[in-house]
């Protein structure tokens, strides 16, 4: 199927991948053979979704540009809008077009961080969880210096393992009121993720047994951001790394993940 927006753009939609109780998700070639991301929602009266993700991505776009002399890689964290229209013969339904082509060349590259061990049966080890709660880490910081509220589970935190990537799918359920409380939340939301990655037990507080793991320290700091020990992401991204630095060296570590037993 083809949808022509009011610019003129032509794409072409393919099968649906996907649907939560707000929209549908298809994947769609861009003029040039890009995939993208096609989300269209499944009421007129849910547009406002959509409108609310519109803005956030675009304030994050702006404000990630300017920092981007900087080399701090921001614009990573969220997809790129291509273009948001109604479609009137769609109900006039609202669709938002999506590019992750800052975090991936084809889209199966990309990995919700839940289906891991969900899907996959398997479990991240120490030194790969260690950079994928880095950067959630430095994206929270990034969002709450705008304001901005991001939703953190295990379908909607999307990683690249080749590349070490982290960026978030979805943002129509953000917000743009962050203060202490929220921040801790988040910080632990994250820190809850990578743990479960890890095969954590929440209930003993423990991470399955690793070679690079001598003793407890690794599991006493992530299940302390679980606990909410953080209210501020850019601190606890600078603690986190000089914790971690102190016990492992600095350097691209290969994805690593081990069946669960």
């Amino acid at each position: 199927m083809e949808l022509i927006s009011p610019s003129g753009k032509t794409y072409k939609v393919s099968e649906c991948i996907g649907e939560t109780d707000t929209y549908t998700l298809y994947e769609c070639v861009l003029e040039g053979e890009q995939t993208a991301i096609l989300k269209i929602v499944k009421s007129k009266d849910q547009n406002g979704k959509l409108d609310r993700e519109a803005y956030f991505l675009n304030t994050l776009k702006e404000k990630a540009i300017q920092l981007d002399t900087e080399g701090l890689g921001y614009i990573r964290f969220f997809p790129t809008i291509i273009e948001t229209f109604i479609v009137p013969e769609q109900g006039d339904r609202r669709v938002i077009i999506l590019s992750f082509s800052e975090v991936c060349e084809t889209l199966s590259e990309l990995t919700p961080l839940g289906r891991i061990l969900s899907t996959e049966r398997k479990r991240i080890d120490p030194k790969t969880s260690v950079w994928i709660l880095g950067r959630l880490l430095k994206l929270l910081h990034f969002a709450h210096k705008l304001g901005i509220n991001v939703t953190l589970n295990g379908e909607n935190i999307l990683i690249n393992r080749d590349r070490h990537h982290v960026t978030i799918f979805d943002w129509s359920d953000s917000t743009n009121n962050v203060d202490e409380d929220g921040a801790k939340n988040q910080i632990s939301d994250a820190a809850t993720e990578v743990v479960c990655a890890l095969g954590g037990d929440f209930e003993t507080q423990t991470i399955p047994a690793d070679k690079d793991l001598e003793d407890d320290w690794y599991q006493d700091l992530v299940f302390g951001f679980v606990k909410g020990c953080h209210d501020d992401a850019g601190k606890a991204h600078t603690v986190f790394y000089e914790i971690v630095g102190s016990k492992w060296p600095s350097k691209f570590y290969l994805f690593t993940a081990y069946p669960v037993k």
